[in-house]
């Protein structure tokens, strides 16, 4: 009785250990599978202006991360607030510097585009396509260096 109680909790603890062991191994995976997709990204902006025929666009362009915006939107039906995260994809190596250097003009016009706006012209899905093309006019027409291919939001807020 003795020796099966023993290889029972035995055979438990070695379940235990190969389950925990690839837990360790799936979250560390994921963890580098993830930080893979952020260093990948990071080279391609070496790379951003030689990456001819790249099927793979995150590759061939670079990602730049604004600040959040928190700005009041024009609504009648009281007040109302809108935070949003963007992310630009930039063509060329010239565009970080050139939003770097520009970002004040560039934050000034985002900010005076997004208070513009009402929750009806960006509560849908189509307003929110809408607001990410005048955006991205808007950025163009601001900077000198490259240019801004599309905008991702990472955050869209409206309260």
């Amino acid at each position: 009785m003795n020796k099966k109680l023993i290889m029972i909790i035995a055979g438990v603890v070695v379940a235990l250990i190969v389950a925990g062991g690839g837990a360790y191994f799936m979250l560390k995976g994921g963890a580098g599978a993830g930080g893979g997709g952020h260093t990948k990204s990071s080279k391609s902006s070496g790379h951003g202006g030689g990456g001819h025929g790249s099927s793979d666009t995150a590759d061939a362009h670079n990602l730049y991360k604004l600040d959040p915006f928190i700005v009041n939107l024009q609504d009648n039906s009281g007040t109302r607030y809108l935070k949003v995260t963007v992310n630009l994809e930039l063509e060329g190596d010239g565009s970080k510097e050139d939003i770097d250097r520009l970002m004040p003009k560039i934050r000034d016009s985002l900010i005076i585009l997004l208070s513009s706006k009402s929750y009806n012209e960006i509560g849908s899905v189509e307003g929110k396509y809408r607001l990410r093309e005048e955006m991205v006019e808007r950025i163009n027409s601001i900077l000198k260096d490259g240019k801004v291919l599309t905008a991702y939001f990472t955050e869209f807020v409206i309260q």
